[in-house]
């Protein structure tokens, strides 16, 4: 039914996660031209990866109508997030989403020239605001010019305009605090990392999820055996809510036999299986601090173990992209 009115999502893109799933059903249900059809709507990168990462979208995959190229589809998306930041200069969101996929391309200078224009403007500013949208968007800017800042191995900047959104968030801080700890864990000083975690009474689940991985990471920088299972122990509990999470968590933990039993489950189950795929494909990853670094090529020697690339080899392939990937 939400195919049939062209449903798009609140900022106007397409639900690439629920076409590629109902272009899958379609197909098993021996209905391939219909699949054909809603696969062309799809237009998220990382989903067009997961129709060439799975093998139960081959023949979707290879349809006219679905793009192969992915850097070019990343770069249509960032015309398209372009042309509504331009129709609706006072919604900040949209300026959000063009750093976003600036940042997907890693044009790491022109997410600080963006963001640089969205500074001066509301420095500049008397009342009323220049943007509709200013208190729950303008973290995420600051958010945004951190992460560009991070990739740039600026990392004092960065840390100092998390600790801004933070701040300043006061319709999502939590989610501000919780970059913040985080990039303080990467960088190897846990103890900073904890004192900067946000009361979590308003946290969603997977704000949750994220706060266990964070107390991962700090256990395991400080070898804080009761603390670190504590924490997996609470992801453990979610069961299937994110385990991509779960398993990232196991990864820094160092436990590498749970981290692949893990990561079979994920791909022998039909339902997780599309995106444990995408995760495990190689990609043009961002710079990132040598902590986060030693846990990519982990999760590279996990990929590489021979159970695990047997069920890769039986459930999909890899290659190689020239945009970020979704994990560390």
């Amino acid at each position: 039914m939400l195919y049939d009115i062209r449903w798009l999502d609140s900022d106007g893109s397409e639900p690439s996660r629920s076409w590629r799933e109902l272009s899958l059903d379609l197909l098993e249900r021996n209905r391939p031209e219909e699949a054909f059809a809603v696969a062309a709507h799809i237009t998220d990168p990382y989903a067009l990866i997961a129709l060439q990462a799975d093998k139960r979208y081959a023949r979707i995959a290879k349809s006219e109508f679905v793009e192969r190229d992915i850097l070019k589809a990343a770069k249509k998306e960032l015309e398209r997030l372009q042309v509504l930041a331009a129709q609706q200069p006072r919604d900040l969101r949209r300026v959000v989403g063009v750093a976003s996929g600036l940042m997907r391309l890693h044009r790491y200078e022109d997410v600080l020239q963006l963001t640089d224009g969205v500074l001066e403007r509301t420095a500049a500013a008397t009342q009323p605001s220049p943007y509709d949208d200013m208190p729950r968007e303008f973290p995420w800017i600051l958010d945004m010019r951190a992460r560009a800042l991070k990739a740039l191995g600026r990392y004092d900047e960065a840390l100092a305009l998390l600790r801004q959104a933070s701040g300043e968030s006061k319709e999502d801080p939590v989610s501000h605090a919780l970059n913040l700890s985080v990039l303080l864990a990467e960088l190897g000083r846990p103890q900073e990392a904890v004192a900067a975690v946000p009361p979590l009474e308003s946290a969603s689940e997977y704000g949750r999820a994220v706060d266990a991985l964070l107390r991962v990471m700090v256990a395991s920088e400080l070898e804080d055996t009761p603390g670190l299972n504590t924490a997996l122990d609470e992801l453990r509990a979610q069961g299937r809510a994110y385990p991509g999470t779960f398993e990232r968590a196991l990864i820094v933990a160092g436990k590498d036999d749970e981290a692949a039993a893990e990561l079979l489950a994920r791909l022998s189950d039909p339902d997780l299986r599309s995106e444990a795929l995408v995760e495990v494909q190689d990609y043009a990853d961002y710079p990132a601090p040598a902590q986060v670094v030693a846990w990519r090529k982990r999760h590279m020697a996990l990929r590489a173990r021979p159970d695990v690339h047997r069920a890769i080899e039986a459930y999909g392939r890899i290659r190689s992209y020239a945009i970020p990937g979704v994990g560390f």
